[in-house]
C-alpha cells in the first residue's frame, strides 16, 4: 500500500499540476494541497487524502535569507497555516510525508 502511495505520489510530483481559485493561489500534491491566502501574508496545506501520511508546504517568504524556507505540517487530516502581517509569501511546494520512501512533492511554484 505504501509503494502504491508513493508510485500515485511520485507521478503527481511530476505534474506539478496547480491552480488558482478566487486571490488565493494552490498547488497540488495529489488531493493535497498547499496555498497562499491573498494577500500573500499566509501560507497553508491542507491534508485531503486521509491516508496516515502527514502533508506539508515548504514555503519563502520576502525577508528570508540566503534561500532558506519555512515549513507548515499537517498530521491530522484537516489544514494548517502560518504567517505574518508583514512578511510576503511569494513561493510554495505541498508535499507528503512518506516515511519509507522519499517524500512526494509538487514542483515549486511562485505567486506574484
Amino acid at each position: 500500500m505504501r509503494i502504491g502511495a508513493a508510485l500515485i505520489g511520485a507521478t503527481t510530483a511530476l505534474l506539478g499540476v496547480n491552480s488558482a481559485f478566487g486571490s488565493s493561489f494552490y498547488v497540488y500534491q495529489g488531493s493535497d494541497y498547499a496555498y497562499i491566502t491573498s494577500n500573500h501574508q499566509i501560507a497553508g496545506v491542507c491534508d485531503r487524502e486521509v491516508d496516515g501520511f502527514s502533508v506539508y508546504t515548504n514555503y519563502y517568504r520576502t525577508i528570508d535569507p540566503d534561500g532558506s524556507y519555512r515549513r507548515v505540517e499537517e498530521k491530522g487530516g484537516l489544514c494548517n497555516s502560518s504567517g505574518s502581517s508583514s512578511n510576503v509569501v511569494w513561493k510554495i511546494r505541498a508535499c507528503e510525508n512518506l516515511p519509507l520512501a522519499p517524500d512526494a512533492c509538487s514542483s515549486w511554484k511562485e505567486h506574484h
